[in-house]
């Protein structure tokens, strides 16, 4: 058990010297770090909270609204309390054009709902490479500033670690982004899905909505 603490220990420090050797950019590095794990927790967490109906509750949606049942297809929605209020407008009795630009509006407000706090995480995914890549540059110039103003020629052992110490910001610039960028485009590719099926919706039921007032 002794030993296994002092590994945990000798690790812990070696995790500390590599951030101070990247130097300050290190801290809004790992402050970036902080932010797309909250805000891919946050997304997860949204997504999962707040699903869409199985497969067969989904087909029988879009065949109830394509036939007019609304009451049906509200009470098929019952449980997603999320689309309890485009559920509602589905079957509202305003007149065409209203009708179809309160759907439209539930539409919107469902797509800002599903894609709240996305382009900040795409924003961390494509400054944090970015700014580690700033973090090696600033290093090497320092690495290769002393080198020019040692006088005993160059020392290799000297460039090698401050070569070594560059790169680090640059490994951990990658680290966060890899993960921000990849979730990111999960999330995407969810909230397209799920746009695209409440379209589906709510075409369907502009579509009888206009087959039973031809004339609006």
């Amino acid at each position: 058990s002794n030993s296994s603490a002092a590994s945990d220990v000798y690790k812990r420090q070696i995790k500390m010297s590599l951030i101070i050797a990247g130097g300050w950019v290190m801290l809004p590095l790992l402050l970036i770090s902080v932010a797309v794990l909250a805000l891919i927790i946050d997304r997860s967490l949204t997504y999962i909270w707040n699903p869409l109906p199985d497969t067969a509750v989904k087909n029988k949606i879009l065949e109830e609204v394509q036939n007019g049942n609304f009451s049906e297809t509200e009470k098929c929605f019952a449980e997603t309390l999320w689309l309890k209020d485009f559920a509602a407008a589905l079957g509202g009795k305003e007149r065409m054009p209203l009708y179809e630009g309160m759907l439209s509006e539930n539409v919107s407000a469902l797509a800002a709902f599903m894609e709240k706090r996305l382009s900040l995480l795409a924003t961390l995914g494509r400054i944090s490479p970015l700014l580690g890549l700033l973090g090696t540059i600033i290093g090497m110039i320092q690495t290769f500033a002393v080198i020019a103003q040692s006088r005993s020629g160059i020392d290799m052992e000297l460039l090698a670690e401050g070569i070594w110490q560059a790169l680090i910001t640059t490994a951990a610039g990658l680290i966060i982004a890899i993960p921000a960028v990849l979730c990111y485009r999960i999330f995407l590719s969810i909230e397209s899905g799920r746009l695209d099926y409440l379209t589906r919706v709510a075409n369907k039921a502009i579509l009888y909505k206009q087959s039973q007032n031809p004339t609006a």
